[in-house]
């Protein structure tokens, strides 16, 4: 190995260390001994990009390129310096320039998937993710890459899959969106959480922690459950607030532990024989329900979770896929054919700062009565549909009352959020009507004569207690 080549070795270790002065340093001597060492000038271009020397990093890079067209460093280098300018077009054309030099290495096809996949080009992203794994089976950034990307569009079973290979490795493996969690909950495998490798945040050893939970609730394992949330409560303190699904599973983690609390002093609700099942299918308010028994229509009758993950009814209507669509079908699917069906979706269409009364404050020329009926109305028509795909009976259960201190609330948007709450409630059961569709209505027993939520049915100011499902499915 030649001193210049042994000096670029070293600037690329003390790169890698942190030690960019000292990289510099070794760059520049290089420099001076070869003024036309293309590598050198390319190396100290990205140094220069990291010192914050933008112009300076780009003059380096282009004298790199004039001295070694075909060097592969430069247009990498480039790709690297665009993304950090947020140029994603540049970045993506320097990337496939460095794809054209060197078309075997994997690590030049992930970047491209990263760019391409920040521009909204999911389809190409994924290519060149498969790309990258064709030249490096074993590269953990495209197995996450494509996890992310899969899930994203709803393919959950695939999204497990790639997710599943990332984290099969040796050293821990980022998932700060918890997708690998969440598909296995999705897919009815949660349990194989259990075998996964050490988390690699505490924000992520608190999400699985607290699904796995979720999990064991569904599947009537009430003393699990509590042993999950025991070992989950203690992390909460010290997650950083901004953490990706932070705030959603502390919420979870306060409804899991009303409702467990709720059985200990309540079995009779849970353990009677039951001559019948109804499924229950939706997001989070579908965990009160769990593996309740109650008479319904005089029968007793084991009520059986299906959740959908942060579904709301705006996400069954539209087209585009989506997580929340895929783990419907999923759910879906996993209820037997010929079965009675109880959609349990809008809540969170409703809720104060989300779903519609986001969308109308957004926009106050909407008509934000059509808005509601609309949606209500393909709601219902879509779980119709898809119950008669698989000759499954579908009844409805509507939204509760919000259990919101409104005194707290401006008086316009207390007005808009009210109005949207009675308008979904209203239409649904004029439109179950229309169809021919039973309506559990838990927005009834739970909204006293005033107006006002009926506190005692709730476990915060969205979800409610076992209650006011005993009594909706007794009225």
């Amino acid at each position: 190995m030649s001193i210049v080549d042994s000096m670029l070795k070293a600037s690329m270790q003390n790169l890698r260390a942190g030690r960019r002065e000292e990289a510099a340093k070794l760059c520049r001597d290089i420099c001076r001994m070869e003024p036309e060492h293309a590598r050198a000038h390319s190396l100290l271009g990205m140094i220069e990009f990291q010192n914050g020397e933008t112009d300076r990093a780009l003059d380096l890079l282009a004298r790199a390129q004039q001295l070694n067209p075909k060097l592969p460093d430069v247009p990498r280098a480039l790709a690297e310096i665009y993304l950090g300018m947020d140029d994603l077009e540049k970045a993506l054309e320097a990337q496939k320039q460095a794809i054209y030099f060197n078309p075997r290495d994997p690590s030049g096809h992930l970047q491209a998937a990263v760019i391409l996949q920040r521009l909204g080009r999911a389809d190409e992203a994924e290519a060149e993710a498969r790309n990258a794994l064709e030249h490096n089976p074993n590269m953990i950034g495209a197995h996450q890459l494509l996890g992310t990307i899969t899930y994203l569009d709803g393919r959950l079973a695939e999204a497990v899959d790639a997710m599943g290979k990332a984290r099969a490795s040796e050293q821990p493996v980022p998932d700060p969106n918890h997708t690998l969690a969440l598909g296995l909950l999705a897919t009815g495998e949660a349990e194989k959480i259990d075998a996964l490798s050490p988390a690699f945040t505490a924000n992520q050893t608190f999400g699985e922690t607290v699904i796995r939970a979720i999990s064991m609730w569904i599947d009537n394992e009430p003393d699990r459950c509590r042993e999950l949330l025991a070992r989950a409560r203690p992390l909460v303190p010290n997650l950083p607030t901004d953490a990706p699904n932070r705030s959603v599973f502390v919420t979870y983690l306060s409804i899991l532990d009303e409702l467990v609390s709720w059985r200990a002093n309540h079995e009779e609700h849970y353990n009677g024989a039951a001559e019948r099942t109804l499924f229950v299918v939706g997001d989070s308010h579908t965990l009160t329900p769990a593996n309740l028994v109650l008479p319904v229509d005089g029968v007793p009758t084991r009520l059986q979770t299906r959740l959908v993950f942060g579904c709301k009814a705006w996400h069954l209507i539209r087209e585009a896929p989506s997580p929340y669509r895929g783990g419907f079908d999923l759910a879906m699917a996993r209820i037997p054919e010929g079965e009675t069906v109880v959609a349990v979706f809008g809540e969170l269409d409703c809720r104060l700062r989300e779903g519609m009364v986001r969308v109308l404050r957004k926009d106050p020329s909407l008509d934000r009565d059509a808005l509601i009926d609309d949606l209500v109305e393909r709601y219902v028509d879509f779980m119709l549909a898809k119950g008669a795909e698989r000759g499954q009976t579908v009844w409805f259960q509507s939204p509760p009352m919000s259990n919101i201190n409104m005194s707290l609330v401006e008086d316009e948007v207390r007005g808009l959020f009210l109005h949207v709450i009675k308008r979904f409630n209203d239409r649904l059961r004029a439109v179950t009507h229309e169809r021919g569709a039973r309506l559990i209505d838990v927005n009834a027993v739970t909204t006293a004569d005033d107006g006002q939520a009926v506190r005692s049915h709730y476990i915060d100011t969205n979800h409610i207690r076992p209650t006011a499902l005993i009594e909706a499915y007794n009225s």
